[in-house]
């Protein structure tokens, strides 16, 4: 009894402190959940278009790459490692949302100052998540703001 409960007891303490000191997620450079926000943030209160298609650049590429876990390591047992699987990595909101908010709003900066082939890029980009319901709203906006660029307005003036 007392030797199944030493077991138990190191195995627990084991489990506990491995889940306490292993770094589940390893952020490359710019892409912690921080320098994510940040990123967005200055996004949103961007007043240059250069830099707000730059911060769109940077969404979309931490939206776009894949995070490994290779440091993940829970010393166990090989019968019960097998029925263990390593979590999966995620951050604190949704980068792909994120890119796709920053290019919606990058995109009508362009669109506004006439740079209409960057706008277009960056209303496209948006469509990429398309096929996933959760971009749907991004996806509706780009599309019209897409419509706008290809038949603008028609604008009437009399003269006398």
């Amino acid at each position: 009894m007392k030797k199944a409960f030493l077991i138990l007891l190191g195995l627990s303490v084991l489990t506990l402190t491995g889940c306490q000191t292993q770094n589940h997620v390893k952020d490359g450079e710019g892409t912690s959940f921080s320098a994510l926000w940040k990123t967005y943030s200055h996004c949103n209160t961007g007043d240059t278009l250069d830099q707000m298609s730059h911060d769109a650049q940077i969404l979309r590429t931490a939206a776009s790459h894949s995070r490994s876990l290779d440091g993940f390591v829970i010393p166990l047992p090989i019968k019960i490692e097998r029925l263990v699987s390593a979590p999966s990595a995620r951050l604190a909101v949704d980068v792909k949302a994120m890119a796709a908010s920053c290019s919606l709003r990058a995109g009508q900066a362009a669109a506004q100052v006439g740079h209409i082939e960057m706008a277009r890029s960056l209303f496209e980009s948006v469509l990429e998540y398309r096929p996933q319901a959760e971009y749907a709203y991004y996806s509706l906006q780009a599309k019209a703001a897409l419509l706008n660029l290809d038949n603008p307005a028609i604008t009437v003036s009399l003269h006398h």
